[in-house]
């Protein structure tokens, strides 16, 4: 477990000794005709579990429900040991969130409920078609998204041995890649985030919301990459800060370079980097620049939905939950 950085806090970090348990139930299709099958070599998706102790009451025994992908990094065809990379997002729920009578020592969390985080790299061993032992090495990360201070989250470097078993003997993919080639395309993204943030530990939350437009430059059947505009609003501006409340103080500008990660058809990871061209320090807009990370998923009917963390230098400003609508003719055959 990682400190932050204060005296009490470090001092939580070394008293704490971390293990816990995760299950896991994953859905791999054996279709190798399937293009996003064979971009990312016959993922696993599915869903998980985790329930941890740090064996400290300040923070609790936190549990979590997650999403979660398992990509080989290459084929792993009759191979008795591979490499794959995973990814986890999810609700997270059970800590002892800070309180300055009944837990002052809990500094790193303000809340019951946060996200769940997880990345990992794994090498597996595939004992039979049906078993596999891994060992992992990963990062993961709790926060609430400042939704509730104090919200330094809470990281770990976890080290971690699992064991998997399949009903179904996997059957290994022999053939070679038959990926047709992607054509380039434009997509318009417009969208719409709310949320509510918390700005001084003890005090109510409040609006936070944005539009968003972006034009994307579809690259290949993995990444889409191009430039955006986010128009902010923060509610009560005026009220928080001890003055009037103004269209200026309230908005906040920013172009943003945007990218999406596509694992599959549907579900795509959205990451941003921006640079304010206005800015409001009394809203939180501590830095002239901010991060975007997240999970979204796109319909047939080209309507997407998801939420993104929006944060400055790594700290968390707000939860974004989006709905939007893309433009786009994509002419590739899925």
């Amino acid at each position: 477990m990682l400190g932050n950085g204060t005296d009490i806090g470090d001092q939580l970090a070394d008293a704490s000794y971390y293990n816990g348990l995760e299950l896991r139930l994953g859905f791999r299709l054996n279709d190798h005709t399937d293009i996003y099958n064979q971009v990312y070599r016959l993922p696993v998706m599915g869903i998980g579990f985790y329930a941890s102790t740090f064996n400290q009451d300040a923070i609790g025994k936190p549990n979590a429900l997650y999403y979660y992908f398992t990509m080989p990094v290459n084929f792993e065809r009759n191979r008795k040991i591979t490499m794959s990379y995973m990814g986890s997002f999810g609700l997270s729920y059970n800590f002892n969130p800070y309180d300055e009578i009944t837990n002052p020592q809990g500094i790193f969390i303000g809340s019951y409920r946060n996200c769940y985080v997880n990345f990992a790299l794994q090498m597996n061993y595939h004992i039979t078609p049906k078993w596999t032992s891994s060992l992992s090495l990963g990062f993961t990360h709790f926060s609430n998204g400042s939704f509730r201070k104090p919200n330094y989250g809470i990281n770990l470097i976890p080290l971690s041995l699992s064991v998997a078993y399949r009903p179904v003997p996997f059957i290994p993919f022999e053939g070679n890649k038959s990926i047709p080639a992607f054509k380039r395309h434009n997509q318009f993204n417009f969208a719409f985030t709310a949320g509510s943030k918390n700005y001084v530990e003890g005090e109510p939350n409040y609006l936070k919301a944005a539009v968003m437009i972006n034009w994307l430059r579809a690259l290949n059947y993995k990444y889409r990459a191009g430039l955006g505009l986010d128009i902010f609003y923060s509610g009560q501006s005026g009220t928080r800060n001890n003055t009037e409340t103004t269209l200026s103080n309230s908005v906040s500008v920013a172009v943003a370079g945007s990218w999406e990660w596509a694992l599959n058809k549907h579900l795509y990871v959205p990451l941003a980097f921006a640079v304010y061209m206005k800015r409001n320090e009394g809203n939180g807009e501590s830095v002239p620049y901010y991060e975007r990370a997240g999970l979204r998923y796109r319909f047939n009917n080209n309507l997407f939905a998801g939420i993104t963390i929006k944060a400055h230098k790594g700290s968390a400003d707000f939860f974004e939950w989006t709905i939007g609508y893309t433009l786009s003719r994509d002419p590739n055959k899925y």
